[in-house]
């Protein structure tokens, strides 16, 4: 191969592996960040103490097999009639029982990220009021909702429910979000899970 012809082949492959490289790069900006990625939950679980007291309930929604198969399973929220409780939220990803991850404590890493929406169906705010913990915020100072304030106003008549939903990448400075309004809040479903409620006499 003479000089001549060994440039022009070198220049060309260059030129092949600087469109390849380009091509790469291009594919990199697709992955997505892991950070902006939907969780997966597989269990909530929903921790009442009763305030000036060490007394515990959990409530848990699971689905460990996920949309399609086996309906998930829920607890009725079962609790006394004027009372308060102060609820902590556990989630889970056992998607993989041999490796089962604690999805909290991502929430928690990257709380700004992150909200709790707790709403009252069929009435149900007629016999509960949810508030956020004031201590429960992230670095901007908007609630996070991993623990809340419940407190119980009258026995419920049948039919009510509280659907509890994580948003993911929502806008926390809209309108009515921090008060725990999730008209506004934009962003991602993690979960959305509706439990029955029942306050006793």
């Amino acid at each position: 191969m003479t000089i001549s012809k060994f440039f022009k082949f070198s220049v060309f492959a260059m030129m092949a592996l600087s469109f390849v490289a380009c091509e790469d790069d291009d594919d990199d900006d697709d992955v997505p960040n892991d950070e902006n990625e939907e969780e997966l939950i597989t269990d909530l679980s929903l921790i009442f103490v009763e305030v000036g007291t060490t007394d515990s309930l959990i409530y848990t929604f699971s689905d460990r097999d996920g949309e399609g198969g086996d309906p998930p399973l829920i607890d009725d929220i079962v609790i006394s009639d004027s009372t308060e409780y102060v609820v902590s939220i556990q989630v889970l990803d056992a998607s993989n029982p041999n490796d089962v991850e604690n999805i909290t404590e991502e929430i928690e890493e990257e709380d700004e990220e992150h909200q709790f929406f707790f709403i009252a169906v069929n009435g149900a705010d007629n016999s509960l009021t949810v508030a956020y913990d004031p201590a429960d915020v992230d670095d901007n100072g908007n609630p996070i909702g991993l623990t809340t304030l419940w407190s119980s106003l009258a026995p419920t008549v049948g039919g009510e429910k509280m659907r509890v939903v994580l948003r993911h990448e929502l806008d926390k400075q809209a309108t009515g979000v921090s008060d725990g309004d999730i008209t506004n809040a934009g962003g991602e479903t993690d979960i959305d899970v509706e439990f029955d409620l029942i306050v006793t006499d």
